[in-house]
């Protein structure tokens, strides 16, 4: 029989990289490596929350734009790789879209495979992804603009 006590559960790296990310970035600002404000980020984000609730007022109705769908997953695309692409002191903000990216995605879907949305649904999912757009956008602009 072999030893299973010495394997590591193959859930555990994935969960053990991302909290030592969260570790490492704690540590650069604790120890004076500032996070900048990035207009660029900023703009991103303020351009793209309206389009994204543009579309979710569509979702009332039977058409679904799927040009429209697709052209924000490539904005989405676009912001997510400029801010992965500013490394591990920028964690935050790169989490913060991504769980965006992931709601919008789940939207989507359910419109998608459920049909129209009602008033209700609408107004909680808007509601929803604009308090998410919110945080991101805040964070942002709260860092250090002494650049």
């Amino acid at each position: 029989m072999k030893d299973r006590s010495k394997r590591i559960h193959p859930f555990l790296i994935p969960l053990f990289t991302i909290a030592l990310l969260l570790y490492l970035s704690a540590c650069a600002q604790w120890f004076g490596f500032p996070v900048y404000y990035d207009s660029t980020t900023y703009k991103q984000l303020t351009d793209l929350k309206p389009r994204v609730l543009l579309l979710y007022d569509k979702f009332l109705t039977t058409k679904v734009d799927q040009q429209k769908i697709e052209e924000i997953r490539l904005k989405f695309a676009q912001i997510y790789e400029y801010e992965k692409g500013k490394g591990v002191k920028n964690v935050e903000t790169f989490s913060q879209i991504e769980l965006i990216r992931k709601m919008y995605e789940r939207h989507v879907i359910d419109r998608l495979e459920n049909g129209n949305w009602s008033e209700v649904h609408l107004h909680n999912q808007k509601e929803n992804i604009s308090e998410a757009f919110d945080i991101a956008i805040q964070t942002e602009n709260l860092k250090n603009k002494n650049n």
